[in-house]
């Protein structure tokens, strides 16, 4: 029941990978490393479809031979891994080193696979089914035994060129998610070895004596190899579905900015309206497909209206500020943004009552001179402390009681 219900998730999840790659292979299907990468894929799921022992017996049952899907399981294994290891040779070797190294693995992949029918079919399997246990029962069997070392030494040495190639690729590719694909790639390798070297182990003790790695075979080595399909799956299509992500994310980031800055937003354009090129969507849909036009329109036109409030500045206002912000412990950065915020806010209510710009004002900005992107990351850090930080209306408080007394 185990293995029906761990065979089964990991049949998912590869045969997602594989329909997940097969978009981009469909938009380029003459593309080589697609190809491979594809075939792998599917060579890794099949087999997990395979070895869940309800569909084992009855693939058997079909085709009219007792485990027969043994030999279809392992014969895919050896595709997928050989294609894994070719599709690492492609990226990291010259075009004639990759030729050459193309033709010794195909080679070696092709010569194993023959070898290993042919040791399949002469041994005797055809006792019982055996799903589970089919390496440890058929282990002293002639012909069997040779097909087993045969599988293993080809499993193994694709899982040390996988580690080998994929950790010495991913310290040299600079984009951020290949290299962690790569690196998970290189992982799930290592649980391969877990997998093929205790299997390998036993099988060659079989020839000398009894194993006493029975139970590793039977049950810590197919949870190692269903934990390293996993990893390749993850691994192998993480640079396509990880940029989605990161694009994912920043899409996120963006929208909470817009959100943290709409206030700021609203009450400078209030005021002068005739900045605003194009008023944002009020649909959420609309503004999230053009999100980065308005995330920059908003942060253009708030600095176009603080820009037209500077004559409001107060030098005072930055000096009581001072004195609010440290009595609370702020950093001096976030001094300066509250101090910013207070500023605009009082800037804003001096306009708005029809007070003349007083001629001592322009306080120097606070803030950034430079790349834009520190300006949009100082402005959302004003617009927060515009919004929330209660150091604002204590200030206009004050000032609106000075006034009153004078």
């Amino acid at each position: 029941m185990l293995f029906n219900i761990v065979y089964g998730v990991l049949s998912v999840i590869t045969w997602s990978a594989f329909f997940f790659k097969l978009k981009d292979l469909a938009r380029d299907w003459r593309n080589r490393e697609l190809q491979l990468l594809c075939l792998a894929i599917a060579a890794f799921a099949a087999p997990f479809g395979f070895a869940s022992p309800a569909v084992y017996v009855r693939v058997d049952a079909l085709l009219g031979f007792p485990n027969l899907a043994t030999l279809i399981i392992y014969i895919s294994v050896a595709i997928c891994t050989s294609s894994f290891l070719a599709l690492l040779v492609n990226w990291s070797s010259a075009e004639s080193r990759t030729r050459l190294r193309h033709r010794l693995l195909v080679g070696y992949a092709v010569a194993t696979i023959v070898a290993m029918a042919v040791l399949f079919f002469l041994g005797t399997v055809d006792d019982a089914e055996h799903p589970i246990d089919f390496d440890v029962y058929y282990a002293e069997t002639p012909y069997i035994s040779q097909f087993l070392i045969v599988y293993q030494l080809l499993f193994t040495v694709s899982m040390i060129g996988l580690i080998r190639l994929c950790w010495q690729y991913s310290k040299v590719v600079g984009k951020p998610w290949l290299r962690r694909g790569l690196r998970v790639v290189t992982v799930g390798a290592v649980f391969g070895l877990g997998y093929s070297l205790p299997k390998g182990i036993s099988h060659i003790w079989d020839l000398v004596g009894t194993s006493p790695l029975d139970v590793v075979n039977t049950a810590v080595a197919p949870m190692s190899a269903s934990l390293a399909a996993s990893l390749f799956a993850i691994g192998f299509t993480m640079p396509a579905w990880g940029v989605g992500l990161s694009r994912t994310r920043a899409w996120v980031s963006g929208y909470r900015t817009f959100r943290r800055r709409s206030p700021l937003w609203e009450a400078v354009t209030r005021e002068f309206p005739g900045i605003v090129l194009e008023p944002p969507p009020a649909s959420q849909k609309g503004l999230a497909k053009e999100l980065d036009f308005f995330l920059g329109r908003q942060a253009i036109e708030i600095l176009d209206g603080t820009m037209r409030l500077r004559p409001y500045y107060d030098p005072t206002i930055t000096d009581i500020v001072q004195d609010l912000a440290s009595a609370r412990g702020h950093t001096q950065d976030a001094i300066e943004a509250v101090s910013e915020a207070t500023q605009i806010a009082v800037a804003l209510r001096a306009r708005a009552s029809g007070q003349e710009a007083p001629a001592d004002g322009n306080e120097e900005p606070h803030g950034p001179d430079g790349r834009f992107e520190d300006e949009e990351a100082w402005l959302t850090e004003v617009a927060t402390a515009f919004h929330a930080s209660p150091i604002v209306p204590a200030v206009l408080e004050r000032l609106k009681r000075k006034a009153i007394d004078a």
